[in-house]
């Protein structure tokens, strides 16, 4: 193979994962989105982070795409943090939309420091504590126990399961999951969202279309279809946040097992 196909080969291959971004970009637009990453070395043994992003598209579909191969100089706290804000930089992403992230166990293994006897995560800096607390005690549920909050958390969110006619439904308990997103539901529509969950679910309940639906993703694309997610937006709001969380160990080693198949060809 000569130099000047290698070259061409290489350019064109430029030109496609250039155009391949932006359209994932312009699909994320201004939504909400996680972020899942992954450790690993390259041949050279140099160390990089593998990135996917994970959003709701405006189909109502959970979406997980490849961004990119960031190369670091360590896995240090500090050394990842500047890898993630130039990410953010160069790709025109927004920190007030990031609403969570999941990460492999040799990142979490590595990114923890002690500071007044507290474990201290580096992306406590993006402001999404909680978020951040049930990921990382998921992903070390070995050895970790769920605090009171987490747990509440869970369980709020778990009233908005679909399954059996939204049997687990509790009008109240989601009053209290919008109080742990104040960042994204304003003071008016936390006074506002007790009415507006109790005329949704007697109408989903009464409505033939929602019969059989057991999960939220499943939900969220019936609710666009039915446009239901204009006529309760603060529930599909909490819907769509709860999506974006990738509560379950499971979810977020599906994607680090895909991404073996890239690590393999890097």
């Amino acid at each position: 193979m000569s130099q000047e196909y290698s070259l061409r080969v290489s350019r064109i291959k430029g030109k496609v994962w250039i155009e391949t971004t932006n359209a994932i970009l312009a699909d994320l637009r201004d939504r909400w989105f996680t972020l899942l990453l992954d450790e690993a070395r390259d041949c050279s043994v140099k160390e990089q982070m593998i990135v996917v992003i994970r959003y709701v598209n405006k189909h109502g579909e959970l979406i997980e795409r490849f961004i990119v191969v960031v190369h670091v100089a360590t896995t240090t706290i500090a050394c990842l943090k500047e890898a993630i804000d130039s990410l953010f930089a160069k790709y025109g992403l927004s920190v007030a939309r990031l609403r969570g992230q999941g990460y492999d166990d040799n990142i979490n293994s590595r990114s923890r420091l002690k500071r007044d006897g507290k474990n201290v995560h580096f992306y406590h800096y993006y402001h999404v504590e909680i978020f951040c607390e049930v990921i990382d005690i998921i992903l070390h549920e070995i050895d970790s126990r769920f605090s009171e909050t987490t747990t509440d958390l869970l369980i709020y969110m778990s009233c908005l399961n679909p399954r059996n006619s939204f049997s687990r439904f509790d009008v109240q308990k989601l009053v209290r999951l919008a109080h742990f997103y104040e960042n994204d539901f304003s003071w008016n529509e936390r006074m506002l969202v007790e009415q507006e969950l109790e005329t949704y679910i007697d109408d989903v309940r009464s409505d033939e279309r929602f019969e059989g639906i057991s999960d939220l993703g499943a939900l969220v694309k019936k609710m666009i279809e039915t446009m239901k997610n204009c006529v309760f937006p603060l529930v599909y709001r909490m819907i769509e946040l709860a999506l974006l969380l990738p509560v379950a160990t499971a979810t977020v080693e599906r994607v680090f097992s895909a991404m073996n198949i890239v690590k393999i060809d890097l």
